[in-house]
């Protein structure tokens, strides 16, 4: 179309700078009678794929703030995730913890003395002058272990390098439960002895013994001997562990002992709802956020005047925004202590439409029923997936409900979909149009250009004429 228009307007031009034609700007012409005639096609499909243009947007944003809610709810779905207890230790010097399962733990005190600390036998030989001295003529030699108290295991090592160096590697490469290692006691010179301790726990003391004789029967080398930890919980005593990590003691904690302490250490475990009230208070906010996102899509900007991006489809947006509300009502399929939904824990709805939390229902039904409130919320259970047939708990019931909206089936995505197919087809519509007014200004140039050539011969022959009249009238007037 650029061509044709450029090439006629030249011609256009030529023909009123020669005086010729009818005088007529032929190029303006045919471009205003064709897009007098195809223009307004033109702008009504581009104003139609505008408008979808901004409802895919819309229809975006929509499914975002839907998706926002569904984590809110999906952070609520686990009962690990919401719930929590708070340990207090006051001599965490002598007894460090660690929580080995949340869920496990129970509410309550216990009174713990640790008796005595898990220890390992540990042996040492004669002392050396060298770490690197030959211990038996530079031949090899075993050293015997009897590994345990009750049913003693024996176990030979081989050193085939007869030094004290040779001996560590050699039992340390064994792997028998006895480690070695040589420790030089001089500060300036060599005064070398070789420990060998075994693991913690009266069952695993030993003895050892070796030809050459290296010390290992000597009852001042065994340094110390093997025993178990023992400790005292709410007044049962002589609780004994082989090593000084005790965890199957108290349900969901493992202690870690580190002195002995005959006074009692007590420890408390307390629940803690902050984790449970932010999640309920994310609930509350992604709520609020998604009703103010609607309310954005479907109104006129009062001071732009610009309209929603889905304002012609508010009556779609209502009917999302009711199944959400919905939500506050919706029964738990795991009721429990009479909660069965989001108002049952002190979730209203204000006069503004807006959710919040009324304080004095959410703070007792806490302090009352906080186990009902989480199996109400979560069925008890960790980490079940969408399509377990069994009880899901209203966090997970509601976050299905959800999932509904945003899958690829559901209602916000199809329109979505719908918008976009709009868009391709006006777009083609438009092609084609553009196409059509390119068509029609080439025919109306080609029609004005032969009636220019008409009238230019038309003029012509009138200017012989007028000339031969012109030349008679001054043949006779002579």
């Amino acid at each position: 179309m650029a061509e044709t228009s450029a090439a006629s307007g030249t011609g256009s031009s030529l023909v009123q700078a020669m005086q010729m034609g009818s005088g007529v700007d032929i190029q303006a012409l045919a471009t205003a009678l064709a897009e007098a005639e195809t223009q307004p096609k033109i702008d009504s499909y581009t104003k139609k794929k505008d408008a979808s243009t901004v409802s895919v947007s819309g229809y975006g944003l929509l499914k975002s703030s839907v998706a926002v809610m569904k984590e809110a709810f999906d952070n609520l779905r686990n009962v690990s995730d919401v719930t929590n207890k708070v340990i207090s230790n006051p001599n965490p010097t002598a007894l460090s913890i660690a929580v080995s399962k949340q869920s496990e733990l129970n509410v309550g005190s216990y009174d713990i003395t640790i008796e005595q600390l898990a220890k390992s036998s540990i042996l040492a030989t004669d002392s050396f002058s060298g770490k690197s001295l030959s211990l038996n003529s530079g031949n090899a030699f075993d050293i015997t272990f009897s590994l345990g108290s009750s049913a003693p295991v024996t176990s030979t090592v081989s050193v085939s390098t007869d030094t004290p160096e040779g001996i560590v590697a050699a039992v340390n490469a064994a792997e028998i439960g006895v480690t070695a290692r040589a420790i030089n006691r001089s500060a300036s010179g060599d005064d070398w002895v070789i420990l060998f301790e075994g693991e913690t726990g009266s069952d695993n003391t030993f003895t050892a013994s070796s030809t050459p004789d290296i010390g290992l029967a000597d009852s001042e080398n065994e340094l110390q001997t093997a025993q178990n930890s023992s400790i005292t919980v709410n007044g049962l005593d002589t609780i004994e562990r082989p090593s000084n990590s005790v965890t199957d003691v108290i349900p969901g904690l493992a202690l870690e002992l580190s002195a002995v302490e005959a006074s009692a250490i007590r420890l408390s475990i307390a629940e803690d709802s902050s984790v449970l009230r932010a999640a309920i208070e994310d609930i509350v906010l992604t709520y609020n956020a998604f009703r103010a996102t609607t309310t954005t899509l479907t109104t006129t900007d009062a001071e732009t005047g610009e309209a929603g991006a889905l304002e012609k489809d508010k009556t779609f947006v209502s009917m999302i925004q009711s199944q959400i509300k919905g939500l506050l009502d919706k029964d738990s399929s795991t009721p429990s202590g009479g909660l069965s939904t989001l108002r049952d824990i002190g979730i209203r709805v204000q006069l503004s439409g807006e959710l919040a939390i009324d304080e004095t229902a959410f703070s007792a039904v806490i302090a009352d029923n906080l186990a009902d409130v989480r199996t109400m919320l979560t069925a008890d259970t960790d980490n079940q997936t969408d399509f377990d047939g069994g009880s899901k708990g209203l966090a997970l019931d509601s976050s299905l409900v959800l999932k509904g909206m945003l899958d690829n089936t559901g209602a916000i995505n199809s329109r979505q979909v719908t918008a976009e197919n709009k868009i391709e087809d006006y777009e083609k519509q438009l092609e084609a149009l553009e196409k059509r007014l390119a068509a029609t200004q080439q025919r109306y140039l080609e029609q004005f250009a032969a009636m220019e050539s008409l009238v230019q011969r038309s003029k012509s022959t009138g200017d012989y004429l007028k000339g031969q009249f012109t030349a008679m009238e001054n043949m006779y007037s002579n």
